[in-house]
């Protein structure tokens, strides 16, 4: 159910990234998508894989779900201040 949910996000328009990851606990899941707008993540709720997600669900959540939306504004890349010496990689 979830990795067809995640197969049909990743063919959609506007998805960077759909991935289902485990929870710290049993039956516990974290999926983790990235959306180029809003936009294309409310069109994603219009798709037939998610009604069929959604109705597939129905009573199995123990509790709501907790959805959590970030908007990034920039992306910075970290740089190690500690690089190792090139010589001494092998």
């Amino acid at each position: 159910m979830l990795g067809d949910l995640a197969d049909g996000a990743n063919g959609e328009p506007g998805c960077i990234g759909f991935r289902v990851l485990s929870g710290d606990d049993p039956g516990e899941f974290v999926l983790l998508a990235s959306w180029t707008s809003e936009g294309t993540l409310r069109t994603h709720y219009t798709t037939d894989h998610y009604r069929r997600y959604r109705e597939q669900i129905g009573p199995l959540p123990a509790r709501p779900s907790d959805v959590v939306v970030h908007y990034l504004r920039a992306t910075v890349h970290a740089l190690d201040p500690n690089l190792p010496d090139p010589g001494k990689l092998g």
